[in-house]
Order: C-alpha cells, then structure tokens, then sequence
C-alpha cells in the first residue's frame, strides 16, 4: 500500500484523527504512558497490514482498541517477567503524565477491566455496544465494570477529601 493510493490516503486519515484519542485511552489503561505507545503503535501498525478487512469492520477504531487491549494483556505477562530483573542505570525519566497524577493513581489501582471500560466509555465517548465489540464482552459486563469502577473511584475520592478537611 503506497502513501498516493486511496486506501493509504484512507488509512492515514483515520491514524490521525484516532491516534490521540486511542493512545489517551491505552495509556489511562495501562497506566503506564510507553506501554501504552507501544501498544497503541502496534495496534495501528495491525490496522494498516489489514486495512481492506479492518476498514470494513462497523467500528474500525474499536478493533484498534481490541487489538490494542489485546497487545496490553500478553504484553503484561512480560512486563512482570521484565521486573524481576534489575533495571539498567540508564533509565528515562518518565515523560509527564496528560492526567491529573492523583487520579490517574486511584484508576491504575482499578482491575485492568475497570480501566479498560473507564478509558473507552469516559475518554473515547464509546457506547456500551461499541465497548463491548471493542473488548469483546458482553454489554452488560461493560455496564457492570463502569459501574464497579466509578463506584471505586467515587468512594476513594471522597475519602480522600474528608482527609484533607480540618
């Protein structure tokens, strides 16, 4: 597929108009901001190698973020293989964060489920539908987890404040 063709044209267009948003979603699940450029590259780079097939999907966006969830989940089994070794001297300082640090602490502390559909319902204004097709569930699981999630993060959030309260 050559940059001048129409479906590169095509593929290109719906990068950038979805790159952003995706990657925002990703990071805010993974909670780890590299993690979630990786993943979110490698999804994309997927969509490109099948874009006659993907192009037609209902939701392409969502088979990116499936896709993408997908990388985060086996990718999670080696980060936590990765961590047992000792890190190199040399380490990048993390870039800063687009979320406020205090709440995105509270929603890394959610079940990679929770932030999954928090990160798609809140951030991408996805559907229950489209969430569910994105991540392969059932509607109503997404309802539930959104649910569970909020809930999580109102009830930390509001004893966070009477602590701060003299």
């Amino acid at each position: 597929m050559t940059q001048d063709s129409p479906v590169g044209e095509e593929f290109e267009a719906f990068y950038e108009r979805f790159r952003d948003p995706v990657l925002r979603a990703v990071f805010v699940a993974s909670g780890d901001r590299q993690v979630a450029e990786d993943a979110t590259a490698e999804a994309f780079v997927r969509a490109c190698a099948r874009w006659k097939r993907v192009s037609k999907h209902p939701t392409p966006v969502a088979w990116v973020i499936h896709t993408a969830m997908n990388l985060l989940r086996s990718g999670g089994r080696r980060r936590r293989l990765e961590a047992k070794r000792p890190a190199s001297p040399s380490q990048p300082e993390e870039p800063e964060e687009p979320f406020d640090p205090g709440l995105l602490s509270l929603v890394r502390g959610l079940p990679l489920r929770q932030r999954q559909v928090l990160a798609l319902r809140v951030l991408l204004d996805f559907s229950t539908e489209q969430t569910a097709d994105a991540l392969g569930i059932a509607p109503g699981t997404v309802t539930a987890h959104l649910h569970r999630a909020l809930e999580s993060l109102r009830t930390q959030l509001a004893s966070d404040t009477q602590e701060v309260e003299p």
